[in-house]
């Protein structure tokens, strides 16, 4: 029990700390500046939920030319995209990140319950009641609300809705990358081993692995039976000051796919001196994109 309570509690801090986030999506109609785009809404067939997309466009995006370009796709967009889009204009001043089209996901539903409703649905594996009734408690949220086990339908939707929406009315290329922090990071390494070929590049920061007994090292064992290539850069982090309820199960899951020694599969680990799992956002969000599109990387 007091690991769930320090896994709710942090879930809470998570919550409260981008909820009191200043919303400061902005539009620009000259496509030739770093422009910003908000109003894409899709309403999936997977799952029945409505999301919203924010699109952060690089500075040196032409319709007219015939440059295409990678997409990152964030998850919590509504909260992640300010400070992803905020940290790329920084790091475009000395070109220290080559130029990537942001994608940020972001759930239709606003109020605090519902976004953690939301998310905590999308990107669970596995239904687990216990859990669900657990977390619901703590977080009080009321009965039969809070349900787990709806990733493989956010999957699907990705896949099948989200991804082609953005390659029909952008500019894009193959090279697709996924950035989750929390239970975000859950879902993206959800991804990786569900469907490795997805996407190339993977960030996967302070992930809730430790989600219905280290489900996730389970799901690895058995992509592992099946291929012995990922082709994928896979950028983990976490706050030290985490704990070991978060860097355990992390650790468990890098050595994991150490363990079985995939080719073409290239990854880094940061563990982040005296950051939480709160702190730790805007740190890992950086790193992310350093690492993942960093001028020296091919």
């Amino acid at each position: 029990m007091k690991r769930i309570n320090l896994m709710i509690a942090g879930a809470v801090c998570f919550i409260t700390l981008f909820l009191n986030t200043r919303e400061s999506f902005g539009q620009s109609e000259n496509i030739n500046e770093l422009s910003t785009t908000k109003g894409h809404i899709i309403r999936s067939g997977f799952n029945n939920k409505t999301y919203r997309l924010y699109v952060s466009l690089p500075k040196h995006y032409y319709a007219s030319d015939t440059i295409h370009y990678p997409v990152l796709y964030v998850l919590d967009g509504k909260f992640s995209f300010t400070a992803f889009q905020a940290i790329r204009e920084v790091l475009d001043l000395g070109k220290e990140i080559k130029e990537v089209i942001i994608v940020a996901i972001a759930d239709s539903n606003t109020t605090e319950s519902g976004w953690m409703v939301s998310r905590y649905y999308d990107f669970t594996p596995s239904s687990v009641p216990q859990s669900d009734t657990q977390w619901s408690k703590m977080l009080q949220i009321p009965p039969g609300q809070l349900k787990s086990g709806g990733a493989e339908m956010f999957l699907a939707t990705l896949q099948k809705e989200l991804i082609p929406f953005i390659d029909k009315n952008y500019k894009t290329t193959a090279d697709r990358g996924l950035s989750g922090h929390s239970l975000g990071g859950l879902f993206a390494g959800y991804c990786l081993v569900k469907k490795p070929g997805m996407f190339t590049r993977y960030a996967i920061n302070s992930p809730s692995f430790w989600w219905n007994n280290n489900e996730a090292v389970e799901l690895e064992h058995s992509l592992a039976k099946q291929q012995t290539s990922i082709p994928a850069t896979i950028f983990f982090s976490v706050g030290a000051l985490e704990g070991e309820m978060m860097i355990g199960p992390m650790t468990a899951f890098i050595n994991s796919l150490k363990s079985h020694h995939y080719k073409d599969i290239i990854m880094t680990t940061q563990i982040f001196d005296g950051e939480t799992h709160l702190s730790v956002v805007p740190a890992c969000s950086s790193r992310t994109l350093k690492v993942l599109y960093g001028t020296a990387i091919k």
